[in-house]
């Protein structure tokens, strides 16, 4: 069997998509993740777990697609490259940031754990550098920014 490295996230974005342009021309999104591994008891109570947080970078049309279609708090599903970065932080500590490269994007769709945690269709979202006002007349500003998980 040949080595592969393949992995699968799925969790909720902790933050907006950004994009940025590297000196050549080229554009990569990133973005973040957070996956957890909340079970249920013997009981049927949820027992929540630290969620783990994974950077991932979309190059080209596929990010333009993450910014486009995803933001925070949304559940998203990833499929690319993993690994690992090791840097050294301010306080002279070596860190460790879990990393994916970016291949393929899913929304997934899934029963909620808690269904009256809010309405899909009446969920606000941030208007878009490519909106009109007329397209987006909802508004926005008393919005709460915290990831709804």
């Amino acid at each position: 069997m040949p080595n592969r490295n393949v992995v699968e996230i799925m969790g909720h974005l902790g933050r907006d998509p950004e994009v940025r342009a590297l000196s050549n021309g080229a554009e990569v999104t990133s973005f973040s993740i957070a996956t957890s591994n909340d079970y249920k008891d013997k009981s049927g109570e949820w027992v929540k777990k630290d969620a783990t947080w994974w950077n991932c970078q979309a190059w080209g049309g596929l990010g333009a697609e993450v910014v486009r279609n995803f933001f925070k708090g949304d559940a998203v599903m990833v499929r690319g490259k993993g690994g690992m970065r090791e840097w050294t932080g301010k306080d002279g500590t070596t860190k460790t940031t879990l990393e994916v490269r970016v291949n393929e994007v899913y929304k997934p769709i899934y029963e909620r754990k808690d269904k009256a945690a809010y309405d899909e269709d009446e969920r606000p979202r941030r208007k878009q550098s490519n909106q009109s006002d007329d397209d987006f007349p909802m508004d926005i500003s008393s919005v709460d920014e915290d990831i709804p998980f």
